[in-house]
This record gives structure tokens, sequence and C-alpha cells, in this order.
């Protein structure tokens, strides 16, 4: 049992689809109210309306990484899929804490605790990788006994 295949890259996966949802069923105005972005007026700007299509697009890119990774037997193509994983969270969580002040004001928790989350599963599942096998899987190619 990987770390990669059964747990980290299925719950990014899962996150992936959640985000289709929500912009496939309620469209780009409840993303960005989902978010809780700051905005002046009703109606999205057309550079926000485009940005958050871009963001629709990497869920959708990124789920079709994943579950490419879970199907194909390469283990170093599952953690270049958790390492993107990785750096989208991540960057995504210190724009956050940057722009939206989280560290200062209290925050806006629901942006805040799943990218908090996601950036430590994947962070986790590539330290696990990193052991393997040994940890949770066995060498396939290791050496027969006779």
């Amino acid at each position: 049992m990987g770390a990669l295949k059964h747990i980290v890259l299925p719950l990014c996966t899962i996150a992936h689809l959640f985000a289709i949802g929500v912009f496939t069923f309620g469209g780009k105005e409840y993303m960005a109210d989902l978010l809780e972005w700051p905005r002046n007026t009703v109606k999205l700007t057309p550079i926000e309306r485009h940005l958050l299509g871009a963001g629709f697009t990497f869920h959708v890119v990124l789920t079709m990484n994943n579950i490419a990774a879970i199907m194909v037997e390469n283990s170093h193509y599952r953690a270049m899929a958790t390492f993107l994983e990785l750096v989208l969270y991540s960057l995504d969580l210190a724009d956050a804490m940057y722009e939206n002040t989280f560290l200062g004001e209290g925050g806006k928790l629901f942006t805040l605790v799943p990218l908090a989350i996601m950036t430590g599963v994947t962070v986790l599942g590539l330290l696990v990788h990193s052991q393997e096998p040994g940890l949770l899987t066995k060498d396939k190619n290791g050496k027969k006994t006779k």
C-alpha cells in the first residue's frame, strides 16, 4: 500500500472534485462568496471572472493528472503529481496568508484550514514516499531468494 497512491492523491482528487462541483453547480460568483473574496461590487469584474476560470481549469487538470498517477504503476510519476499538489497548496496558502492577513486579523479559517491541511498531507505523503520501500510497501524488484 503506497501512501501516495492510496491516500494522498485520492484526497487531493476529492478536494479538486469538490471545487469542480462548486464551480459547476454554484458558478463563479458562488465560489467567490465561498472563498470570502473581498469585493467592492456584487458582480465580479472581468479579471476576477477570468482568474476564477483559471482556478477551475487548474482543478480539472490536476484531477486528470492525479487519476493518471493513481492508475499508472510508476512511483516517480506519483511523486511528481504529489509535488505539483504541494506547489499548488503551499503557494496558495502563502498567498492567502499574505493577501488576507490571516496572521494579523483573525483570518478567514474557511480558506486557511483546508489549504494548511492539504499542504501538510502532501508534505507528509512525500516524506513517507521518500522512505519507500520499507514503511508501507515492499520492493517489487528485490532479490529473489533461492
